[in-house]
């Protein structure tokens, strides 16, 4: 399946509902960009996008995410005014990393019980 880009059929579709296709441009930008806040939020754990599928986290990544930045947490110059503010951001990745990872530990824990209890 070759995919195709909006742009070849916007024309079509702004006849189909006539709109004028700057409407449906920003109709398709404000689409992904909600996307793309959905998943770089981690406010759910599963994004569900309509044509493409279910975007979930995975717990093995989110470990290694978590990791990851608080080496890079340990290497920042904190004594500056400009590194403090990259400690503060690192600092907010990872609780938001953690939170998302008990979440994600709370759900499979919910499915390991209702599986027990069904037998």
């Amino acid at each position: 399946m070759i995919p195709k880009k909006y742009t070849t059929f916007k024309k079509d579709i702004s006849n189909e509902v006539e709109v004028h296709q700057s409407v449906v441009d920003d109709l398709v930008q404000f689409y992904y960009a909600k996307v793309r806040e959905a998943l770089s939020n981690l406010d759910d754990n599963r994004v569900y996008v309509e044509g493409l599928g279910t975007f979930s986290i995975r717990k093995a990544r989110l470990e290694k995410a978590i990791v990851k930045n608080k080496s890079y947490l340990g290497n920042l110059e904190k004594r500056t005014y400009k590194g403090y503010s990259k400690v503060l951001s690192v600092e907010n990745k990872i609780d938001k990393y953690e939170k998302m990872l008990i979440k994600i530990k709370e759900i499979n824990d919910k499915r390991s019980e209702f599986k027990n209890n069904r037998s």
